[in-house]
């Protein structure tokens, strides 16, 4: 069967597969071990029923006595016929491969590398959104904590992230969005999502593949949060339009733009609520400034000055501070980072700080910084004062989550889910990785469906795992470096 979207392929999948447990399950009540039988667990479902029977046989033969021997075996009997129900409703267990345990999105790897090693970069792309529907976004701003973890090659760890970047690339380019019903039929629920960042893109995917009708408040003109933040040299604008627009391609999802939320008593009507505002709130200098020439990253980097032949002076040292460094050195200006610990303390991506020195971007460690004033900068390094003349500087310290912004919600920021209420990604996490909030985000999705009695459409829980397929000839390219991968988890089945 062909499927116009690729992820349609895995959520019918997944339906089938939630079925299949379900069914067994109900099986398994009806009698033990049938339905790990029906389920093609032959060996296991005997064995729950010999473990379930054998025993009452054993009380037939000696005769039943209402001892405490007697009242024990039926204890017993009482916790295998929970067990074996408990065993037939679950997936195989399959053992993980650490790249898999590292991901904070929860992606199964193994899985789309073997797709792409047989060049099949579209079904890829909808094995990666059975965990999050974000690919290329993540291949372009991730961290990568899967690639430290991967040992295959001696001098180096295999490039996961390009991969993904590139396959979500390629299914994008020749892909059009256009509006489609979701899989499973209207649950009849509606679900209220505050803010479109990656982890608000992400829930409401999940929630309205399900078939929960969502609707999405967000106070700026478009989506995506933070994203919107990052400059276009490091992403590509229109692809991740484009990507934003396929995550949220369900027509019974709704994108109400310029609608911002000032209290959940506005949302009437829903029978959940995810607050999903981020963590945007930048932090504010611990030292003394006064000066008309500070600007906050945020406002620098979506309306940066005229910055010919300007020097600007950044403070921090996060991949925020090294965006900003990066965006004004490209529009003529000379910039530096100042940095309060030692260069190996940096917090950003090695990658970014590498690039950044590399087209210009001084950067100076060990400087505390102790008062901005005017246009001078005053650091204390190695006991001395240290003066530093500028046009511009920008304190890049970090983002924290709004906890003000929760409370006028009527949130309490202290507890992630209260009553029809869910804290979603940096809400409540703080400041993390986009791929940290997406996780957050699929696991909070799920919690919704549980408490909306729909957990049996969770397809997104399902293990999507795809073997190593062996014997492919001499493939090229991003081919050849998910051919590299060995699925290290060793599959094992109950």
């Amino acid at each position: 069967m062909r499927f116009r979207y690729p992820d349609e392929r895995y959520q019918r999948s997944g339906r089938e597969t939630l079925r299949r447990l379900r069914r067994s399950f109900i099986l398994s009540l009806i009698l033990p071990g049938l339905g790990q039988i029906a389920s093609g667990r032959i060996v296991t479902g005997i064995f729950f029923m010999a473990v379930f029977f054998i025993p009452f046989y054993y009380v037939y033969l000696i005769g039943f006595s209402p001892d405490y021997g007697t009242l024990s075996l039926l204890a017993v009997e009482l916790f295998a016929y929970a067990v074996q129900a408990f065993d037939a409703g679950r997936q195989p267990f399959r053992e993980s491969s650490p790249c898999e345990d590292f991901c904070p999105a929860g992606v199964n790897i193994p899985s789309f590398m073997s797709l792409v090693e047989r060049g099949d970069f579209v079904s890829a792309f909808g094995n990666f959104c059975t965990s999050n529907p974000l690919p290329f976004t993540l291949g372009e701003i991730c961290p990568a904590p899967c690639e430290e973890k991967c040992g295959i090659l001696p001098e180096r760890s295999l490039r996961i992230r390009e991969v993904h970047r590139e396959f979500g690339r390629k299914f994008l380019e020749g892909f059009n969005v256009e509006k489609r019903e979701p899989l499973f039929g209207d649950s009849g629920k509606r679900v209220a999502v505050i803010g479109s960042g990656p982890a608000g893109i992400t829930v409401s995917y999940f929630l309205s593949s399900c078939g929960v009708q969502v609707d999405i408040f967000e106070r700026e003109g478009e989506p995506g949060g933070l994203l919107n933040a990052i400059p276009d040299f490091k992403l590509d604008r229109d692809l991740v339009r484009k990507e934003i627009g396929f995550a949220l391609s369900f027509r019974n999802v709704n994108l109400l733009l310029n609608r911002e939320v000032r209290s959940l008593n506005e949302l009437t009507g829903y029978d959940a609520v995810v607050v999903s505002v981020g963590a945007g709130k930048e932090r504010k200098p611990d030292f003394p400034v006064s000066s008309d020439r500070l600007i906050f990253p945020l406002k620098f980097l979506k309306s940066p000055p005229p910055l010919e032949g300007r020097r600007v002076i950044v403070i921090g040292a996060g991949d925020t501070a090294f965006d900003v460094a990066r965006l004004a050195v490209r529009m003529g200006a000379r910039a530096s980072v100042f940095y309060r610990r030692s260069f190996n303390e940096i917090r950003a991506q090695r990658g970014e700080v590498d690039s950044a020195m590399a087209e210009g971007v001084n950067v100076y460690t060990s400087y505390i910084p102790e008062r901005v004033s005017g246009r001078r900068a005053v650091f204390t390094r190695d006991g001395r004062k240290v003066t530093v003349d500028f046009d511009f500087v920008v304190p890049a310290l970090g983002f924290e989550r709004d906890v003000d912004l929760l409370r006028r919600l009527g949130v309490d920021p202290k507890r992630k889910v209260q009553g029809r209420v869910f804290i979603c990604g940096d809400a409540w996490n703080g400041l993390s990785t986009a791929s940290e909030a997406c996780g957050d985000a699929r696991l909070t999705a799920y919690s919704v469906l549980k408490s909306l009695g729909l957990k049996d459409r969770a397809w997104f829980t399902v293990d999507f795992y795809i073997p190593k397929e062996e014997n492919i000839k001499s493939p090229e390219g991003y081919e050849r470096e998910a051919s590299l991968c060995q699925h290290c988890g060793i599959r094992v089945k109950s």
